[in-house]
């Protein structure tokens, strides 16, 4: 399920011209909800599970509030790097982080909840918008948000391949 509002604009379709936007991004997960938590925010746990991305992070691999969290995407012969800080923590259901302007402004929150289908998981992105010139002409050019939907994607749809096999 994917839910996506942009502001400024009456429809969020691929290509959509945005200056912000909030989305959210949900999968169910046959797994405990303490597995996925883990999953998500033991950073060295996630690079395992999470190819074409690199990760790097201040102090231990376990997710901390206050704490930098870097990650280098992949794009064929190109890579991009963008950062987020840990705002808050609510163990196993809760995740808050804020991107640091570098190539995007926003927030973003993790959340695990438990159902009877299993356990479903949410990116909720809140006013995320380029914060760069090279992020701004991106997102002009309509394909930022095409791909920031995609890559979240393709991350819930890695994570639950991951823990349903394991």
């Amino acid at each position: 399920m994917v839910r996506v509002k942009c502001e400024g604009h009456s429809k969020a379709k691929a290509g959509a011209r945005v200056k912000s936007y909030q989305s959210t991004q949900s999968i169910v997960v046959k797994a405990p909800a303490e597995k996925i938590y883990t999953a998500l925010t033991d950073w060295a746990a996630r690079a395992q599970w999470r190819p074409g991305i690199e990760m790097s992070w201040e102090g231990g691999p376990q997710a901390r509030v206050g704490q930098l969290v870097t990650f280098k995407v992949k794009e064929g012969p190109f890579a991009y790097f963008f950062s987020y800080r840990i705002t808050g923590l609510e163990p196993p259901y809760r995740a808050y982080m804020e991107y640091t302007g570098k190539p995007l402004k926003g927030r973003t929150a993790l959340e695990i909840v438990p159902s009877e289908e299993g356990t479903q998981v949410s990116f909720h992105w809140m006013k995320v918008e380029p914060g760069t010139f090279l992020a701004r002409i991106y997102f002009l050019l309509g394909w930022g948000l095409q791909a920031h939907r995609e890559r979240t994607q393709e991350t819930l749809r890695m994570l639950k391949e991951h823990l349903e096999k394991n």
